[in-house]
């Protein structure tokens, strides 16, 4: 066979293939974790858009005595907060998404959760400055540390692995075996966990502080 005319030999090219799937491997890795940040970014602009669009809620509904409110959560996942009466019919649920004319899902397409204390969320009463909330987040589950104290409102978002949050289909998702994540699914708990660098824990968890949306009140003209 002429010199210029050889081809490659099955050796050559089980070469060539390994390290063309070498680079593709490599490739993967980045995009995927570029992905990751991308979706953790979105997440966490949008749960600061919902503390946002809470406080703006409270400064523009009047309770019954004039005083602001903060929105029940969405029990049905209708969209729209739920009450029986005065009060909510449940205090933690989904966003009411559509009262906040907000999308309603995280990066991964799960229910943001919410919980609100009664004293900020009846529409009779409203809240005052001598409101006090009774939720309570935390560097981990056993409370040890708290992050903060008498919060009026958390929003969680469960993550990448969704353990625990409310899915489209109306139902919820599996409990997470991390006790970090499970605090943050468990309705009747009042403790919620804000943590980073546990590779078991991907939670993203944001909260109303009682300082801001005091001063956001007063400074809106609705207290005291």
């Amino acid at each position: 066979m002429p010199l210029g005319s050889r081809g490659f030999t099955l050796i050559e090219l089980a070469i060539v293939m390994f390290i063309v799937s070498l680079l593709i491997g490599g490739m993967l890795l980045p995009l995927s974790a570029q992905q990751d940040l991308r979706y953790n970014g979105e997440t966490e602009k949008t749960l600061g858009e919902i503390r946002e669009a809470l406080i703006g809620f409270a400064a523009s509904h009047n309770a019954t005595d004039g005083k602001p409110y903060l929105p029940c959560p969405d029990t049905n996942d209708d969209g729209l907060e739920n009450r029986a009466s005065n009060a909510c019919t449940a205090q933690e649920g989904r966003i009411p998404w559509v009262d906040l004319g907000l999308g309603r899902i995280d990066a991964w397409g799960n229910r943001f959760r919410y919980r609100v204390t009664p004293a900020f969320s009846n529409n009779a009463t409203g809240f005052t400055l001598s409101s006090v909330g009774t939720l309570r987040v935390c560097a981990e589950n056993t409370c040890a540390t708290s992050v903060a104290n008498a919060v009026p409102a958390v929003i969680v978002s469960h993550g990448k692995n969704g353990a625990g949050a409310f899915n489209s289909a109306g139902g919820t998702n599996a409990a997470s075996t991390d006790a970090n994540e499970l605090m943050n699914s468990t309705d009747t708990e009042s403790d919620f966990v804000s943590k980073t660098g546990d590779p078991t824990y991907d939670d993203f968890t944001v909260w109303v502080s009682p300082n801001i949306l005091f001063n956001r009140m007063v400074a809106a003209g609705k207290l005291p």
